[in-house]
């Protein structure tokens, strides 16, 4: 007799940011650990003997060129190489802050009203603030939904457990539900769930914050 079957995904700035804010903390101040995220699968029981198969673990990358990348391209190696997790990459955007150009506007049109360089008002204005830019994933959900699909559509596992709330996943989920395949969200949070995934969900589990403090510990202060 085959043993059930599980599987999870992992849409990572979902869990990073609603966790964080479940304890209350700056998604910046927090690191994740993915060996605890994955003894968290791991421990789960739908069923008994029930076999957990790996973690598809969704994030998103910087351009070779920005800043961060090679921090990143560093995380993302030790990610790659921990038991249970395949790791699954789209990339991410950076764009102005809708509200930059409304207030250097503001600012520019006081300095004329006061009689002041437009110009040298700018450039103290840019030695003394900078605008952090928006950053948005790319593809990240597109990959997620085709794994379900796809893994689904192969009878890969019976049940698939997502860390994720966005509603853009409803119909990969639906289709996975079409074959059999029983829909558990994992979430730090039911209200950061949207209705329609709340609906759709055979189960949901709901983490609590001694899982979150050990998926998302307090990252260590820089000694340089």
């Amino acid at each position: 007799m085959t043993l059930p079957t599980y599987a999870g995904f992992v849409n990572a700035g979902f869990l990073r940011a609603e966790g964080a804010r479940a304890l209350d903390e700056n998604p910046r101040n927090v690191r994740m650990d993915s060996e605890a995220v994955v003894s968290w699968f791991q421990d789960l029981t739908f069923d008994r003997g029930a076999r957990f198969l790996r973690a598809y673990w969704y994030d998103a990358r910087f351009d070779s060129g920005h800043e961060l990348a090679d921090g990143q391209r560093r995380f993302f190696s030790a990610l790659g190489q921990t038991p249970g997790i395949q790791l699954r990459l789209g990339h991410i955007v950076e764009y102005r802050p809708w509200f930059e150009q409304g207030i250097r506007d503001a600012l520019t049109r006081t300095a004329v009203a006061l009689n002041l360089d437009p110009d040298r008002v700018m450039d103290e204005f840019d030695q003394q603030w900078t605008f952090r830019p928006e950053r948005r994933q790319r593809g990240v959900d597109t990959m997620l939904c085709s794994d379900i699909v796809r893994l689904s559509g192969r009878g890969a596992f019976d049940t698939a457990v997502i860390f994720s709330g966005d509603r853009d996943l409803a119909e990969a989920l639906r289709s996975a539900q079409e074959v059999g395949i029983r829909v558990v969200i994992a979430t730090p949070d039911r209200h950061s769930v949207s209705r329609e995934m709340n609906d759709l969900a055979d189960e949901i589990l709901e983490l609590t914050e001694d899982d979150l403090s050990l998926m998302l510990p307090e990252r260590l202060p820089s000694l340089t």
